[in-house]
């Protein structure tokens, strides 16, 4: 008898060695913006819930400030697509804005990843929380948790 395997909606944590050892077997990341053999964009999706595209935000904001519509440009989306995606970045802190004073007077918002380093002290500090979460769990008498609504 054989188990079928269900289809999660969105990926967890659970899937992330075997994403990563399938991504490995297949070269660099297979994603249209970016290029690399360290398989990022699986690791920022499971990590920060980011897609690709944040990714490549990121890494092109990495190497300069970058206004929306380069941004929007670099990723094949619409300005207010763009504002999105940056947004959602700039909440979890992984993008900075600042204000550039244009010589008309005008202003302009530009992007700017935070730095790698500070990046990478991140995803350690996250997956040091998730052992201990998870070693905190594992340590649990389940037997205690109640199910209180039965009816569907």
């Amino acid at each position: 008898m054989s188990v079928k395997k269900e289809k999660r909606a969105q990926p967890c944590l659970v899937d992330l060695p075997e994403t990563i050892s399938k991504s490995l077997d297949h070269g660099s990341c297979r994603c249209e913006f970016l290029e690399c053999n360290y398989k990022v964009c699986p690791i920022f999706e499971f990590v920060f819930g980011l897609k690709c595209t944040h990714v490549n935000i990121y890494f092109y904001s990495l190497q300069e400030r970058r206004s929306i519509m380069d941004i929007a440009n670099r990723v094949k989306k619409d300005r207010t697509t763009a504002v999105r995606l940056v947004q959602s970045m700039m909440k979890q802190g992984l993008i900075t804005m600042e204000k550039e004073t244009l010589e008309n007077g005008g202003i302009k918002n530009m992007y700017s990843a935070i730095p790698q380093e500070v990046l990478k002290e991140r995803l350690k500090e996250t997956m040091e929380n998730v052992e201990i979460a998870v070693d905190h769990l594992i340590k649990q008498d389940w037997t205690v948790v109640k199910v209180i609504n039965t009816k569907a």
